[in-house]
């Protein structure tokens, strides 16, 4: 029984992996449709990867813009207990 299921199963892989090679074809060369889809998607990236690098930039911006505001907000936090503390509250 195993012996049987072990040679079923030599002879289906013996049978797909040929087949997998004939269905997926024998071009040597992308066709003009390919090519022109390649093409497409190299400009596409390029522009996603410009944006990125933007968004990246303004991400950067943002987030020294918040530290400023935040080290202004702990100073002005500090300054409004320093005349707590003078006035006696």
């Amino acid at each position: 029984m195993r012996k049987t299921n072990r040679v079923l199963s030599l002879v289906l892989v013996g049978l797909f992996v040929p087949g997998l090679f004939l269905m997926s074809g024998c071009s040597s060369s992308p066709s003009e449709e390919e090519m022109m889809q390649l093409n497409t998607l190299k400009e596409e990236y390029a522009a996603l990867q410009k944006e990125l690098a933007g968004l990246s930039q303004e991400k950067s911006a943002l987030e020294m813009e918040l530290a400023d505001k935040d080290a202004k907000l702990k100073k002005c936090n500090e300054d409004q207990q320093v005349v707590r503390q003078r006035i006696g509250k």
